[in-house]
Order: structure tokens, then sequence, then C-alpha cells
């Protein structure tokens, strides 16, 4: 087990291993092996008080129902479902001094949101407005990455769900793993960075070796070259949805897959603000550290409070997670 650790540290882990580890490496082995990646990584653990503010350009509009989600998520973003008021509201945005944005919406019937539709826009905000533009772009194509290179997108939040059968669980639609792999190499084809999300218990809550998170690090691993950070996402069992009255996803076992995940790749490990609250979140992000991640995104007050004094870190005011920080 530890010859396996060792050499982890050392070359980074294969999707074998992964799953080897996750299921038999003692915790605090897994842990103490992550942590000191970590500081090969960053010396200090990034704090983000704020996200960029997310915009969806469909509205309440979604042509999928997915289990987990039921369009609840689309209510809490800005509104702006033309190319003139996109732009309009950037320049608010910018206006209040916030310098990032992160265009999501509802998704087409194939998982795409339909992004590509605003390309002039976007080159408008970046022309004119010199602002960060990330997207939730989900598995586009060729043809929709190279209209979004060309309009000046900076990175793909792409979300990587390493089963087909949990995307058609889950939203409706079966989404191949060589599906992924285009989306990702016509990426790498490109201009635009890539900052994966990977969605811990998106099957319903359930996470273990042979769930859908460890294979998706394993396809990012295996073909991504544009890459600034690995977000790990949490479920959120919601009101509304499917998914309800799922239990919260295990916190051991997210930050497993966050260890495992550090371990794997030489970039960093972001913890995504979307993720369940209250104790439960507070829990989550002190577990996070112990795992090795070196960034949270809108970390619990509660831990915040309680950082002991041996965990350096540094707060930042408002900046994605997702975007590679030196």
């Amino acid at each position: 087990m530890k010859d396996i650790l060792k050499h982890a540290l050392k070359n980074g882990l294969d999707y074998h291993d992964a799953k080897y580890l996750f299921k038999h490496a003692r915790k605090e082995d897994l842990y103490e092996i992550s942590r000191e990646k970590s500081l090969e990584k960053r010396k200090k653990i990034l704090l983000f008080k704020n996200a960029f503010t997310p915009i969806s350009i469909t509205g309440l509009k979604c042509e999928l129902n997915c289990k987990h989600c039921n369009r609840y998520y689309l209510k809490h973003m800005l509104f702006a479902t033309t190319k003139d008021k996109l732009y309009s509201v950037a320049k608010i945005l910018k206006e209040k001094g916030i310098n990032g944005i992160v265009l999501s919406g509802g998704s087409r019937k194939d998982g795409t949101v339909p992004l590509d539709e605003f390309d002039d826009a976007i080159r408008k905000i970046k022309d004119e407005l010199n602002m960060k533009i990330l997207a939730h772009t989900g598995p586009i194509n060729e043809k929709q990455v190279r209209i979004l290179d060309k309009a000046g997108l900076d990175s793909s939040l792409l979300d990587v769900v390493g089963s087909k059968d949990v995307t058609k669980k889950v939203f409706g639609i079966e989404i191949s793993e060589s599906r992924f792999i285009k989306t990702i190499e016509a990426i790498n084809n490109s201009n635009i960075r890539l900052g994966p999300h990977i969605i811990c218990g998106l099957d319903f809550g359930n996470i273990n070796e042979n769930t859908h998170e460890l294979k998706a690090l394993d396809i990012i691993r295996r073909h991504a070259k544009n890459l600034d950070t690995i977000v790990i996402v949490i479920l959120i069992p919601t009101k509304g949805t499917e998914m309800e009255n799922v239990p919260m996803p295990d916190i051991e076992k997210v930050g497993r897959i966050i260890a495992i995940a550090n371990l794997m790749f030489d970039v960093e490990i972001a913890l995504s603000c979307v993720r369940p609250g209250t104790r439960y979140r507070e829990k989550l992000d002190l577990e996070a550290v112990k795992a090795g991640i070196t960034k949270i995104a809108v970390p619990s007050t509660g831990f915040v409070k309680n950082l002991k004094g041996d965990i350096d870190f540094k707060i930042i005011d408002r900046d994605c997670c997702a975007l590679k920080h030196y």
C-alpha cells in the first residue's frame, strides 16, 4: 500500500491504482501523502469569499429535466437571454468592479448549453470590457469549440461524468465516454482552458470505487491538456427534485476522491461553491483540507472561524476557483 502511495506521489495514479486506493488505503495514509503533494503545488490554501456571477443565457428554459436540478439552479442566476442583454449585464457587473462572469443556462436536448449562439456578445465583452469569461458548456462538439474559441471564451467548466448509465439515469440522455473525450480533445486544440467539474454523489448520492467519479478523473487524466484546476462539486439533495430525499454524499468518501484527484494530477484541486450548506459544509471543508485541497470556494463561516494556526491560507474576495492562480 505504502509503495503505491509513494509511487503516486512521484508519478501520479492510473485508474486501476485509484480504485484500489479508494477502497483499501487507510484514510490517514492517503491524506498524508496527498497533503505532501499539495505542498508541491501551493503553500497557502486559497479561500474565495465570493464566486464570479453566474448568468443564464436561457433564463429558466431547459430542454432536459435532470433529476438533481429540475431547473432549480437557474432561478439563482442573472438572466440574459439575448446578446444585447448579456453585454448589458456584463457591463453593469464590470462597473461594480466584478472582473469575471460564468455563463450558464439550461441545456439543449443533447446536453450542451447554446453558448455558440452568443458568440458576438462574448467577443464584445472580451474586447470592450476585458472580463474573464468562463462557461458551463456541456459536451460541445468541435464546431462549437471553434466558435467559442474565436469569440474569446477563457475556460470551459465541463461536467465530466464517467458513466453513460449515470447520465441516462440523471440527465435523461446517454452521454458516452467517447463524446466527453471528443469535447476534451477539441478544447485541447483551441485556446480555451479547461476547468473540469466532477460531481461527487451524482448517482443518487452514492460514491464508491465503481461509481462515475474515479472514471471521470481518469478520462481527464488520459486526454486533457489545457487543464487549469480540477473542481470537485458535491451533490445537493434539492427540494423539488427527484433527489431531494437522497442522502448527502459521505464526507469521508468525498475526501478520498479529493485525495486521489490530488495525487492523479499536477494541477490544483478545488472544492466548488456548489455543495450542501450548514453543518455538513463546515465538516466537509475541514475534511477537504485534511485530504489535500488547495482551493475552497465560498467556505463555511464556521470553518473560517475555526481555522487553526498551522493552516496557512489566503482569502480572495471574488474570483473563480476553476481558474489557474499563480
